[in-house]
């Protein structure tokens, strides 16, 4: 019988919850039990999960069962908890962002280096089907160099953004480091590094206060072209990405619909999720997270790409004259 990883959940909110879920479902995980600070989540939590609930943060750490930690609260909490978790010596998988600055993210992974323990970010962008393929198109040369990519996400979301933690930038790091922090995974994970050429925000609506919808513009070190535009006001809504090689284009429409390349020549194919039959992506990064630690198999990520995400979220803000106090 192989060896499970033993894990606690911190925070059991909606992503928590989901989390806990599709770990379920992975053989190499056992979950021992869950911590939330509010109590009444906690306890709605145990009953719909059937998983225990530590009293306190400190019962959890404290508990020699527990290897690993998954942490799933707000983004203004992830510095410390991570810190606690590391500290307590456990491995930990924290949701993204990893932290709201560049500087606390650079702690972590030193602390984590120096207590030799894993500490990664859920960027599950790159598990999703559409995603996946079309990475491992490129990977395999079917459009040649890239040459130019464009990544459009937005959709009628500023609701989500108007109430608790969300609706304060300093909580929750807005717009670009609660959400489109994907993106800036994403477009690394095509391109590599990436510079900050331009980016623009607006705030058109009083509420959030916050970057509601902006764009941006990149270059990377071989001359490819980058752009990004996101928001939360377009009632219409899409999710759209376009990677132009100099042998073809792939393009994609993002967590539905279906992936496709043409070249030059005139080759082509298109594939649907259910075509490309990638597990759960959510289920699939515990599951590797979990073989990682148990039998030193590759993760999808490496511990410094939450960081790098960050950083390019804090230099799309510099270039807007925004901080996370503004």
């Amino acid at each position: 019988m192989e060896p499970t990883l033993k894990v606690a959940l911190v925070g059991a909110g909606g992503i928590g919850r989901h989390l806990a879920h599709q770990a379920k479902g992975v053989p190499e995980i056992t979950i021992v039990g869950l911590y939330d600070a509010d109590r009444s989540v906690a306890q709605s939590a145990q009953q719909e999960l059937e998983i225990p609930v530590y009293p306190t943060l400190t019962d959890l750490l404290q508990d020699d069962r527990v290897s690993a930690v998954l942490i799933a609260t707000p983004p203004f909490t992830h510095f410390e908890l991570c810190s606690q978790a590391l500290q307590a010596g456990k491995h930990v998988f924290v949701e993204k962002p990893m932290a709201l600055c560049t500087a606390d993210c650079d702690a972590l992974l030193q602390h984590a280096q120096q207590v030799e323990r894993c500490l990664v970010v859920g960027h599950v962008l790159r598990l999703f089907p559409l995603f996946y393929q079309a990475k491992r198109w490129l990977d395999a040369g079917v459009i040649g160099r890239p040459l130019a990519v464009s990544i459009r996400r937005t959709g009628n979301e500023r609701a989500l953004f108007m109430h608790g933690w969300r609706a304060d930038v300093r909580l929750s790091g807005g717009l670009l480091l609660d959400m489109n922090v994907h993106e800036f995974d994403h477009l690394r994970w095509l391109l590599g590094t990436v510079q900050v050429v331009a980016a623009q925000g607006i705030q058109p609506f009083a509420e959030p206060n916050f970057v509601q919808h902006w764009q941006a513009l990149f270059v990377s070190p071989t001359d490819a072209l980058a752009h990004i535009e996101a928001g939360l006001l377009d009632p219409i809504g899409s999710y759209q990405v376009r990677i132009i090689g100099e042998e073809g284009t792939i393009e994609h429409t993002g967590f539905s619909g279906a992936v496709r390349y043409k070249t030059r020549s005139g080759d082509e194919q298109t594939l649907t999720p259910e075509q490309i039959g990638t597990p759960e992506p959510y289920q699939w990064e515990l599951q590797l997270f979990a073989r990682a630690l148990l039998f030193g198999e590759p993760l999808p990520y490496e511990e410094i790409d939450g960081r790098e995400a960050v950083a390019l979220a804090e230099a799309c803000l510099r270039k807007m004259g925004k901080t996370l106090s503004t």
